[in-house]
């Protein structure tokens, strides 16, 4: 029996000489729709080659690529033609392509376009319907595979960023025929428990055919009918799925979603002092602001009766001066009575009174009383003065 024992190294080369002496698989045409396209560094093309239920890795080295004058992209429908061998250090089947036609879309990628298309007219890609993440959420909800990857990264990152939230997972499977019931159910699940905050819905990488569940319609439609947020992490930052324009949060990756959904505790921390240092310069303030407020009030009292004293002066000098001016009344009207008289004296002795009564007098030229009929001469000029006004005369004789 310890003649039958191989190793590794030698059954894997001779399933490449079992391959590679295959007429049919030396020399054969594979049609099939392009996925998980990857140009490696060293400038080869990796992809698979798939119909609706199967997949074959393929790979086009550098120095043949630069044949074809059309783009490879996903989705593509191409007829590869080549040789199928294995790649011994790993025991994988693959085809190794010579030549590729394209021949159009691909039947799973135009269905892809198709719905993303159809949901997106009917609105639900629209940010208007999508739920705002809490801030601070008390309890997660967690949807994938309680044996994938996901979950693993997912518990990784919650024990460094904050441990003392709830987390709790929905087991599920993510891939498979069954995968989309079961993951409607989870989400069915998580809205009647009505205890979480926000869901993860979450998915470890793979190929695209391994995260073709995640582009159901139903499944979309549950997602984005979800009564709690949902935010999903399925596959790499390069895979987008149906899910993800309907959920409310897409995260690229499974880590970054509970990055996203999760507080970190030293942030917590950091605003928590942040508060408690405003809080406690708010009242330290108000302290102050009493303070001068209790001082103030305690100085007002003598200020109040200090006023008091003041109105009290005021008051009494209010009186003096109206009494003051009481007396200055009576003095000023006492004083006119008696200058009005003395006035009426003074006009009754005035000349211009006795002018008024019908006298005049008489003045030569240059202002000199004519007192005399003596002091007249024939032909001298006079001046002779009424009340109301000088008249210019001359003596006849």
């Amino acid at each position: 029996m310890e003649d039958n024992i191989y190793n590794v190294t030698q059954v894997n080369n001779y399933i490449k000489l079992l391959l590679e002496d295959d007429f049919l698989l030396n020399d054969i045409n594979i049609q099939g729709e392009v996925s998980n396209l990857k140009r490696h560094s060293s400038g080869n093309l990796y992809f698979s080659i798939k119909d609706e239920n199967c997949s074959i890795n393929a790979i086009i080295y550098d120095y043949d690529f630069y044949n074809y004058d059309f783009l490879i992209e996903n989705g593509s429908n191409v007829i590869c033609s080549g040789t199928i061998s294995s790649y011994p250090k790993i025991g994988q089947y693959q085809l190794y392509v010579k030549d590729i036609k394209k021949i159009g879309i691909g039947k799973i990628y135009s269905n892809f376009e198709n719905l993303k298309n159809k949901l997106k007219q009917e609105g639900f890609f629209d940010e208007v319907y999508k739920l705002p993440l809490p801030r601070y959420p008390n309890s997660i909800g967690v949807i994938t595979s309680p044996t994938g990857a996901a979950i693993k990264d997912i518990l990784n990152i919650y024990r460094r960023r904050n441990p003392c939230m709830k987390i709790t997972l929905i087991p599920t499977i993510v891939q498979g025929k069954n995968a989309v019931n079961n993951i409607i159910n989870a989400i069915k699940i998580a809205n009647e428990y009505s205890k979480f905050d926000i869901i993860i819905l979450a998915r470890g990488g793979g190929s695209s055919e391994d995260l073709e569940c995640f582009n159901d319609e139903t499944l979309a439609k549950a997602v984005f009918y979800s009564s709690i947020p949902i935010v999903t992490g399925i596959g790499h930052d390069i895979d987008f799925t149906i899910c993800d324009f309907v959920a409310d949060f897409r995260a690229p990756t499974p880590s970054a979603a509970i990055e996203v959904c999760l507080p970190s505790r030293n942030d917590l921390k950091e605003k928590i002092l942040f508060y408690y240092n405003k809080i406690n310069s708010i009242m330290e303030n108000k302290i102050i602001e009493n303070n001068l407020k209790l001082k103030l009030n305690v100085n007002e009292t003598y200020l109040y009766i200090i006023l008091n004293k003041i109105l009290n002066y005021n008051n009494e000098l209010k009186k003096y001066l109206s009494s003051i001016d009481y007396i200055i009344k009576c003095k000023i009207n006492k004083n006119k009575s008696v200058v009005d008289f003395n006035l009426n004296k003074i006009e009754l002795l005035s000349p211009i009174s006795i002018l008024k009564k019908g006298y005049s007098f008489l003045t030569d030229k240059q202002g000199n009383n004519i007192k005399s009929s003596d002091e007249l001469n024939e032909d001298m000029e006079l001046i002779l003065h009424f009340f109301d006004g000088n008249k210019n005369v001359k003596i006849l004789e």
